[in-house]
């Protein structure tokens, strides 16, 4: 998971180059490529979606520490697996929910919506929710499990879950 991670975290430099590129065009020559609007939401919405899971097992996402910092090691690990099974629940929603329009878009080659002549193929894209939460739930399950299998002198030399 850790390459993959490094791998999708350098998508933000295409990204970075299509917006100053279409800036730089709109700017000087007054007109944008058309192409430029569309591929920079690919872009953004694989960084984010895939990205989302490298940063879950970093432990690196946003967090209020406020009360876990005061807590006991095993309440803190008590809610820890609260966190984790609350999350595992959401993405397992989400893969239901969006594996079948993944499924529907793909079998109709499902084109952009945006109707721009550039009017690009968007069913590969439909699979990115389902692919990042797929992820995101197997970096959840393992969380999970190092907390519950983890012993209780470990908990008090970790600064957070």
């Amino acid at each position: 998971m850790d390459k993959l991670g490094k791998m999708i975290s350098l998508l933000i430099l295409p990204l970075i180059a299509i917006i100053v590129y279409s800036s730089l065009k709109g700017f000087f020559l007054n007109r944008t490529p058309i192409w430029t609007f569309e591929v920079s939401i690919f872009l953004f919405g694989c960084f984010f979606m895939l990205g989302a899971a490298y940063c879950h097992m970093l432990n690196n996402h946003v967090s209020v520490d406020v009360v876990n910092h005061y807590l006991p090691p095993k309440w803190r690990r008590i809610f820890g697996i609260f966190g984790e099974i609350v999350v595992l629940f959401v993405v397992l929603v989400m893969i239901y929910l969006s594996v079948p329009t993944a499924i529907r878009s793909t079998i109709m080659k499902e084109r952009s919506t945006h109707q721009t002549p550039f009017n690009p193929q968007v069913w590969w894209y439909r699979w990115v929710i389902p692919i990042s939460c797929a992820l995101m739930s197997w970096q959840s399950f393992k969380n999970m499990m190092r907390l519950i299998f983890q012993r209780p002198d470990d908990m008090e030399n970790e600064k957070g879950v």
